[in-house]
């Protein structure tokens, strides 16, 4: 993953993790391979853990806020099956305007299998308004 343009709270460290990703058996389709959902709570997952580097959910609720995904750009690029080992790549690529740009990888045997692009925002759930500005005014903000 390039990350050239890497949105950062500390200009040393990109906003990035990789993890194991589990199929579990109730994960497979009829068709023998994983289900199309199981990638998008996996895309969850990954959002949740990598977003927590820079705030906690536990605290982002207590103040009333949400990061909400406002689209998805995914690509199916390779069947993941019951015994697959996937590893799961995410980068918060950029923050901009209040939008908030992660592109992941999942790959099989350093195969991309699937690829996907999400933008969210930080929502306010008292005013329904969007957090904006710089990535770094927000995390002082929060």
């Amino acid at each position: 993953m390039n990350n050239d343009k890497v949105a950062q709270i500390d200009k040393t460290k990109p906003l990035f993790i990789e993890i194991s990703l589990n199929v579990n058996t109730y994960d497979i389709d009829v068709a023998g391979h994983v289900n199309n959902i199981v990638y998008m709570r996996w895309l969850e997952d990954m959002r949740s853990l990598l977003f927590s580097k820079i705030y906690s959910l536990k605290k982002l609720l207590e103040i009333n806020h949400y990061l909400v995904v406002v689209s998805s750009e995914v690509k199916y690029r390779k069947q993941i099956k019951l015994f697959d080992k996937p590893i799961g790549k995410m980068l918060l690529l950029s923050y901009s305007h209040g939008v908030l740009l992660f592109k992941t990888e999942i790959t099989i045997d350093n195969y991309i299998a699937f690829n996907a692009t999400q933008k969210c925002v930080l929502m306010n759930l008292k005013n329904n308004q969007m957090l904006k500005g710089d990535i770094n005014d927000f995390a002082r903000y929060l």
